[in-house]
């Protein structure tokens, strides 16, 4: 499975409030479902009980690449970021948004801390999260599936988020949250020599590297944003998000155990 979709896990099995567990078989985060064989979707539909995929990714991402969607599977397409915002990198547009990243103060990582403060501040970002929540505490008792390009940034956080909800410490959401760089290792080493050869420029590589891969000061600046803005991960959920005590109870009771 994790050959066929890029960077798929099953959040089964985290550890979450009062000592509970998240169920296995419900919850699945990935990459996009754009270049899977028909076949593989229909597996996750007809042997994990897929009935729900949620599309983070911007509309220009969409127009470029759609999803595979089995039959009987519902699919919802909830953008945190616009086009603008969009921190995915296409090969139509890698150098000049590299090129653009690099003239800015502070390079690839400052581009990739500032999405991640945006993602748990911005008016859209909070809507699209606590939708995407809402949609996770609908009665029901199927798997649900999330993705944005890579699952690794806008995935991240909407993981990151319904994690915070279940009652997940951020020491397991940053564990769970790297499992990226293992996931994606082989690619993101063959883009970046690949760069390298097409550029001869090693900071082009590194600075499009800091872009592709998981990095603990993305998520702890996002974990700071909430403490600044909200005084922890409870006035997030509740203020930043709109979330209900009985909206986070049934999160909580649909998915652990």
């Amino acid at each position: 499975m994790r050959k066929k979709i890029k960077n798929f896990r099953d959040l089964g099995g985290i550890q979450g409030a009062h000592g509970k567990y998240i169920r296995p078989g419900m919850l699945y985060r990935s990459g996009h479902l754009a270049a899977i064989k028909p076949e593989t979707v229909d597996m996750m539909r007809d042997e994990k009980g897929l009935r729900t995929v949620v599309d983070l990714r911007s509309p220009s991402e969409l127009a470029e690449k759609s999803d595979v969607i089995p039959k009987n599977v519902k699919y919802y397409h909830i953008p945190p970021l616009n086009d603008e915002q969009n921190p995915s990198i296409n090969r139509k547009n890698r150098l000049p948004i590299l090129k653009r990243i690099m003239k800015k103060e502070g390079g690839a990582k400052k581009h990739l801390t500032d999405i991640y403060r945006t993602l748990v501040t911005s008016k859209a970002s909070l809507e699209a999260t606590a939708k995407f929540l809402r949609l996770l505490a609908e009665d029901g008792t199927s798997a649900t599936l999330w993705h944005c390009t890579q699952g690794k940034d806008r995935t991240g956080i909407a993981t990151a988020s319904l994690l915070m909800a279940l009652g997940v410490s951020r020491k397991a959401i940053m564990r769970d949250y790297l499992r990226t760089n293992r996931s994606c290792f082989i690619k993101n080493k063959l883009i970046y020599m690949g760069m390298v050869v097409a550029t001869f420029s090693w900071r082009k590589a590194h600075s499009l590297n800091m872009v592709l891969t998981s990095r603990r000061c993305y998520m702890n600046a996002a974990f700071e944003e909430i403490d600044r803005n909200y005084g922890g991960t409870e006035g997030y959920l509740k203020k930043g998000l709109g979330l209900t005590d009985d909206e986070i109870h049934r999160l909580r009771k649909k998915y652990l155990n």
